[in-house]
């Protein structure tokens, strides 16, 4: 499933600044939402702006004002990232920095970014945390987390959490995930379904 959908995707996300930024506003849509529905949340996202009525909630709406204001910025940053002869450790906290500054996107949401873009760490939401029976409160940064100051005072922080997605690693968190999320809703046929909307909520194909 990874090594498909998950690769398309950052393909996808990789090829200008604009696909990033979709592929940041279906993370942010994703946010306490079923990932059923998130796919008619980025059409109509797309398509009425924000004017959408999925951007009713202040914070989801001052994200996409924040990636159409800075996408273009946050895309060279993260390709100068990705294109790097850093290790992939460096790379993800490099890149945590860049999506932790996007308004809405705590540890998991940026962590899921990275996956999505570059192939790096992951996303604890409700369900992984579950499955491996980790501490809400370890993946919650202190406060003001969107400054340099922030960020920087945050960075044992974001290196843990890094460090936790790569134990397990970024490709079994994502096949977990979309296998536990099969299961469910009787909407999914198996965990390939999951996994092959993260690529056709962004493309349409």
């Amino acid at each position: 499933m990874y090594k498909i959908h998950a690769v398309k995707c950052q393909q996808y996300a990789q090829r200008s600044a604009n696909n990033m930024a979709d592929v940041a506003l279906m993370v942010s849509l994703s946010i306490q939402q079923n990932w059923l529905t998130v796919g008619d949340q980025l059409a109509d996202v797309r398509k009425n702006k924000t004017d959408s009525k999925y951007l009713t909630w202040e914070m989801k709406r001052n994200t996409y004002e924040y990636l159409q204001a800075n996408k273009h910025k946050m895309y060279a940053q993260a390709m100068a990232v990705i294109n790097s002869k850093q290790s992939d450790t460096e790379k993800a906290q490099s890149l945590m920095k860049v999506f932790l500054r996007v308004t809405g996107l705590g540890l998991p949401k940026a962590g899921f970014m990275c996956q999505l873009m570059a192939g790096l760490v992951g996303c604890m939401d409700v369900h992984n945390i579950k499955m491996y029976g980790l501490d809400p409160k370890s993946l919650t940064l202190a406060k003001n987390p969107k400054t340099n100051k922030g960020i920087e005072a945050n960075s044992r922080k974001i290196l843990d959490y890094i460090n936790l997605c790569h134990d397990y690693g970024t490709e079994n968190l994502w096949n977990s995930w979309c296998s536990l999320l099969a299961t469910k809703s009787k909407k999914w046929v198996d965990g390939n379904h999951v996994s092959e909307v993260h690529y056709t909520y962004l493309t349409g194909e």
